[in-house]
């Protein structure tokens, strides 16, 4: 088996990444891209107890750091918001749709 010999702590060679105008205000609401939304909304573990037990563990989540970064706060109850207009049966909801800034 060859022997690699890579400094793997050289964040030099990794290329500086743009997000699409889509990500980036997906950055602004949820703090994720677009597919990070949807791989959290299909992740099988998310099945268990539903969307709507996701909503609920995701304004959990809102509350513990309300206090210390209202923009982390904010951008989980948007992602909440996300998860519920999904739930309700839209497969698509617009990204934007009573949403904060």
């Amino acid at each position: 088996m060859a022997e690699f010999d890579h400094d793997w702590n050289d964040w030099t060679e990794i290329e500086h990444y743009e997000l699409s105008e889509k990500d980036n205000q997906y950055m602004s609401m949820y703090g994720c891209t677009q597919d990070d939304m949807l791989c959290m909304m299909n992740d099988p573990m998310n099945f268990i107890g539903g969307h709507y037990m996701l909503a609920m563990s995701i304004l959990s989540d809102a509350q513990q750091v309300i206090a210390h970064d209202p923009e982390q706060a904010r951008q989980f109850i948007n992602k909440a918001k996300y998860v519920l207009r999904s739930w309700k049966g839209d497969n698509n909801p617009s990204p934007t749709v009573g949403l904060t800034n």
